[in-house]
């Protein structure tokens, strides 16, 4: 018997490099709409949370129209979009092994309809949680009882995997185990203040936490 039944993925910076594509989207719509400068570690922040909170946070009155510019000119840039490496044979390799999969993810509906990289991938997983307005966002658990209930297991059966704070405080809300997905060019660490999960740097590192030896 395996470690864990199911393993549940964010999809922004964990299966998918987005972070280029988001935070210059971001700060070109801030330029553009409302003629303020941001520097890319301003709007870090954004990465991990539904667009609507982020704007909120950035005191973004107009913020359906500001969603709109912002989610088109991400569309502009998503060539700059691209699965981590391994991530594609990791997914293979769990689903062999009858591992349940599904994401989690800050985005909304139209978000994963419309993305070509994600497309690429989304047959694997059984169960996709999206954020909509009758569940509270990362890092309040809704999202990931949500594909608990759906897949009709104990929470600690399952894992998730994320990359941000608002990642971690929903799998902890939700009394399911995390993993910090520390791939990709930013130590992530850093961003916790304490760090009582388990840490892959690479995807294969996975494989050890869920399926054992």
């Amino acid at each position: 018997m395996y470690k864990k039944e199911c393993v549940l993925f964010d999809v922004d910076g964990t299966l998918i490099d987005t972070e280029e594509a988001t935070i210059e989207a971001l700060r070109l719509t801030m330029k553009n709409l409302y003629n303020i400068e941001y520097c890319k570690e301003e709007l870090y922040f954004a990465m991990g949370i539904p667009g609507r909170c982020a704007l909120e946070k950035l005191n973004v009155k107009n913020i359906d129209y500001t969603l709109k510019v912002w989610g088109e000119l991400i569309q502009k840039l998503s060539y700059k979009t691209k699965l981590y490496p391994q991530i594609e044979e990791l997914l293979d390799i769990l689903k062999s092994k009858g591992i349940k999969l599904g994401i989690v993810t800050s985005r909304y509906d139209f978000e994963v309809e419309v993305d070509t990289v994600l497309r690429k991938i989304i047959h694997h997983f059984d169960v996709v949680v999206t954020y909509n307005n009758s569940l509270k966002p990362k890092p309040y658990p809704d999202q990931i009882l949500k594909a608990i209930k759906e897949f009709n297991i104990n929470s600690k059966d399952a894992v998730f995997i994320g990359d941000t704070i608002y990642d971690y405080g929903c799998a902890n809300n939700g009394d399911v185990d995390f993993i910090l997905a520390n791939w990709g060019e930013i130590d992530r660490k850093s961003n916790f203040e304490c760090i009582n999960f388990k840490i892959c740097n690479k995807p294969f590192e996975i494989l050890d936490y869920v399926i054992g030896g």
